[in-house]
This record gives structure tokens, sequence and C-alpha cells, in this order.
């Protein structure tokens, strides 16, 4: 997988690495932002738990795993050289969602409202028509989480069914776009 320049000139979508994103990981999870946003992405707070150093490169593992299986590709969000947050595509579909589904998370709430979601995600859909030659995208938010919902309805996703509530009882919309 290649790097990813963005139309803005400092913000890079990069291929995980150890050695520069456990530690950002580590520290994003410890920090009041790092619970706030794994809520908003529909985590459940009895599921949260204080990760260490080795459960952050085991997870940046498991992305370069599932990359050569072909089973998602991650991409981690660079801006000046620092890690900011992930953007991942799966490509196998779950119990909720068909593939391939595009998600977001800009970890550092000091990079949130400057438009790199926009732009990041503009990249997935690019990505998925172009390299995937995908005819879909899909993803699917917390009903709750007003942010992505109005970013993903910008770019032009639609809702894919009725809203439903998962095994923890969160509620979820699906969304689709057509490429």
């Amino acid at each position: 997988m290649s790097t990813i320049q963005t139309s803005v000139d400092s913000l890079v979508l990069a291929t995980p690495n150890v050695d520069r994103d456990a530690s950002f990981a580590l520290s994003w999870f410890e920090s009041p932002s790092g619970k706030e946003t794994l809520l908003l992405m529909g985590n459940v707070e009895h599921e949260i738990g204080m990760p260490n150093l080795k459960e952050e490169v085991d997870r940046i593992n498991d992305f370069l795993r599932l990359e050569k299986e072909h089973k998602q590709f991650t991409w981690m969000i660079l801006y000046d050289g620092k890690t900011i947050g992930a953007v991942w595509l799966e490509l196998e579909g779950t119990d909720h969602l068909n593939a391939p589904a595009v998600h977001i998370m800009i970890g550092d709430k000091d990079y949130r409202s400057r438009g790199f979601g926009k732009v990041i995600m503009q990249e997935m859909i690019n990505y998925a028509r172009n390299n995937l030659e995908a005819k879909v995208l899909y993803s699917r938010y917390l009903v709750s989480n007003e942010r992505i919902a109005h970013l993903t309805t910008t770019l032009g996703f639609t809702k894919d069914g009725a809203t439903y509530k998962d095994s923890d009882e969160l509620e979820f919309q699906n969304i689709t776009l057509t490429l």
C-alpha cells in the first residue's frame, strides 16, 4: 500500500508503522479525548480499557496483517508528520455492514473541525472507485454522532435502511454511496 498525498499539503495518509504510531495510540488512549472518541464511534464504556504499549504494537501489526490477507486497508492520518488518527477500508462484510466499508477516526481533537475528515473521506471514495473498482461504498455511524452524520451526508452518502441497535443497545445508521 502506498502513501496518499491529499489536497492539503501537510496532510498525508501513510501505511501504519509500529515505531511511529504505537506511542501515538497509547498517548491518545490515555487522554480524555481518546475515551470520548471511542464512545462516539460506538464502543461501550465497559469495553474501553487502558492499553499498554505491547497491545498498541499488536494492534498496528494486526492492521498490517489484515492488509496482507486482503481483508482491510488501514492508513494512519499524518499532519506535519504527526499521527492524528486513522482511516480504514474493510474489504469483507460483517453481520451489520456490507463491504467495502470506510471508517475514519481523527483521534487528536486539535485537528477536528478543520476540514481534514472531508478531505480524507474523499480520498477513500476515490481509492475505492479507482483501486478497488467498487461501485458502492458503505459505512455506518452511531446515530448520536451528529458530526459524522453531517460529514457523510455532505459527501453524498444516503441512509441504507432503518437504524438498528447492536448487542450493546447502541443505535447505528448504515449508509451507502454509489460510486
